[in-house]
């Protein structure tokens, strides 16, 4: 997707960002970051067990890729979810939100859900 043609500029840039980033590793950004300080708020917003979508299954057809994009993004769904919540398992000022059949852009599928999260983030642990 980085080199195809008929992908956007747009497409370009973040598929290169994603393979850079990849290149070490899942997760690496996040694996690498000090543990959070217990006074800080975190909330993680995941999609799961989303809908497969038509650029996903067209591009699997025109490259012929063979994916089984169900299977694939259940493992992917896991790990995840299996990683962001190792990564607040010790604050206690953080919790874990799972939306299935939500797709990657939750805050366009839902402002109203997203915004009342992090109202309530903030409101739960802000300074009296």
């Amino acid at each position: 997707m980085s080199k195809s043609k008929s992908s956007s500029a747009g497409a370009h840039i973040d598929a290169a960002r994603a393979l850079a980033s990849n290149s070490k590793g899942y997760f690496h950004e996040y694996r690498t970051l000090p543990p959070l300080k217990q006074e800080i708020a975190v909330t993680v917003i995941i999609s799961y067990n989303k809908n497969i979508e038509l650029p996903d299954e067209d591009l699997n057809r025109k490259l012929n890729l063979g994916i089984n994009f169900k299977a694939w993004w259940k493992e992917y769904d896991e790990l995840r979810i299996q990683h962001y919540a190792a990564l607040l398992k010790d604050n206690d000022n953080s919790m874990l939100i799972l939306l299935p059949k939500y797709s990657h852009g939750i805050y366009h599928q839902n402002p109203q859900l997203v915004a009342k999260l992090i109202q309530d983030n903030f409101n739960s642990h802000k300074k009296e």
